[in-house]
């Protein structure tokens, strides 16, 4: 004859948590066995043998028991069963009594095959836990990518983007899904719908790739890769865009940059083609002007050929010093003698503009440690800057000054280029120091000669600091320290 019910005082379900057993289900729940408690291998002896051996445990109460948790259970015998599928232990289905009770093998047999449906639904938990885990992963993943990602179906209509698609688009995800891709992320001048680069990815299985330009300027580069959820089931395709508008730019400005580095070495060829006319030039004019007499007509002209000449040999001497390519050292110099320099060679083609050059140098400039060609570079640089600030319809006075001086303290020397043009917005003041960033028209500048002159100074163991107005101009100063400091700051930015 089968019993038809059991009488049981503790029903428990234990699951593996970290390096612990974990009380997951309890009825009735006290303050001794409740959901959450922790049971350690000291702990629960016997629990843990049942679970390390995966085999059903039947416990009574020894005086000498080690199993301190089912100890204090007020149990008089418990059966221990784990719950085992598919070869992996899932944690341990615990039953007792607080009376004599002795269960037959039919009883036990009830008790594991109770167990094993359990097993089986930790095992659907998991799984179900592992999958929520993965899809969250994916779904982060995809969010994350700040570039646009758009899946469609076979007929073109949305069926995922992430958040960068949106914020391109401008619109909400419900106003977003279900809708045909080229209504969403198209421009007006783009192929519709029949005729759209995507049928063919969708007709030919391969990757299709191609660039598009918006109508506000920037270029996107697009992928389509066909995908599917498996066997023949098509999913349609999945839209990869990325904007490549910065990276053209630098492509641009890049051989805009080996343009103008070719262009500097025929100037050097040609300065140095020029050298040799010039010596006749001047040297013919010399002995011509040895015997001519001073009150002769023809004494003044010599001797505006001469000068000229020489005016002409001293921008090409310039002009080769300056486009040199050599490993430069480092020496003592005076910060005056480099703005003088780098006047020689720009103040004529500044003042043609009707740029007035204003100079107010320190006769009392401590030396500094540096290469004369490297910072005059820097000042060719500013002073190039500050000419292209005027606006070509500004008839008012237009200015441009150089100073140098010693700021007591930064402890350093400097030289500073004021001009009163248009200024610089404040929105960019950031960023014209970067490589390439330039606000100039085209061929108007490569967007290198602060990025350069920043590089330069530092390597002194300077900076340059700007302040701008807008409307009122800019001024750009160069921070250098004094020779005895040099090292010091040398150590300071390595």
């Amino acid at each position: 004859m089968y019993k038809t019910f059991f009488y049981l005082k503790r029903i428990a379900i234990l699951t593996l948590k970290g390096q612990k057993l974990q009380v997951s289900y309890c009825y009735p729940a006290d303050d001794v066995c409740y959901k959450g408690i922790e049971i350690s291998a000291g702990e629960g002896e016997d629990l843990w043998k049942a679970f390390a051996n995966s085999k059903q445990v039947t416990w009574k109460r020894e005086a000498d028991t080690e199993d301190s948790f089912l100890s204090c259970q007020g149990l008089d015998v418990a059966v221990i069963n784990p719950l085992v599928t598919q070869n992996k232990t899932y944690g341990l289905f615990v039953v007792g009594s607080d009376r004599p009770t002795s269960y037959n093998p039919m009883d036990m047999t009830f008790f594991q095959q109770l167990a094993n449906q359990i097993a089986i639904y930790c095992q659907d938990g998991a799984l179900f836990a592992e999958v929520n885990r993965a899809k969250s992963e994916w779904e982060a993943t995809f969010k994350a990518v700040r570039d646009i990602i758009v899946v469609i179906d076979p007929d073109l209509r949305i069926l995922r983007v992430n958040q960068a698609a949106l914020e391109f688009c401008g619109l909400p995800d419900p106003e977003v899904l279900g809708r045909k891709y080229c209504d969403v992320f198209c421009t007006a001048n783009e192929p519709q719908c029949a005729k759209c680069i995507l049928y063919k990815a969708l007709k030919t299985g391969n990757t299709i790739n191609t660039q598009i330009r918006l109508e506000d300027g920037r270029v996107m580069e697009m992928y389509g890769y066909p995908a599917s959820q498996g066997g023949n089931e098509e999913l349609g395709v999945v839209v990869y865009m990325k904007n490549i508008t910065e990276r053209l730019k630098m492509q641009v400005q890049l051989l805009q940059t080996a343009r103008l580095a070719a262009l500097g070495e025929m100037a050097a060829g040609v300065a140095h083609e020029l050298n040799t006319p010039l010596a006749v030039i001047i040297g013919d004019a010399q002995l011509l002007n040895r015997t001519t007499p001073k009150d002769d007509q023809r004494y003044k002209l010599l001797e505006d050929i001469i000068n000229c000449g020489l005016r002409c040999k001293r921008i090409v001497r310039g002009l080769l010093t300056f486009s040199r390519q050599e490993q430069y050292v480092f020496q003592p110099l005076c910060l005056n003698e480099v703005v003088k320099e780098a006047l020689k060679l720009v103040s004529y083609y500044i003042e043609t503009e009707n740029i007035n050059i204003e100079q107010k140098l320190d006769e009392q400039l401590p030396v500094i440690e540096g290469n004369s060609q490297q910072l005059e570079q820097v000042v060719v640089n500013l002073l190039l800057n500050a000419r292209q600030s005027f606006d070509e319809e500004n008839d008012s006075e237009r200015r441009i000054q150089i100073r140098t001086g010693f700021d007591q303290k930064r402890n350093q020397a400097f030289i500073k280029v004021s001009d009163n043009g248009q200024g610089i917005p404040q929105k960019i003041l950031t960023k014209i120091f970067d490589p390439f960033f330039t606000s100039k028209g085209i061929s108007k500048g490569t967007g290198l000669g602060l990025s350069v002159s920043l590089g330069i100074v530092q390597k002194h163991g300077g900076t340059i600091a700007v302040e701008s107005e807008p409307g009122k101009g800019a001024t750009f100063t160069v921070y250098l320290p004094p020779a005895h400091d040099f090292d010091d700051a040398q150590d300071g930015i390595e």
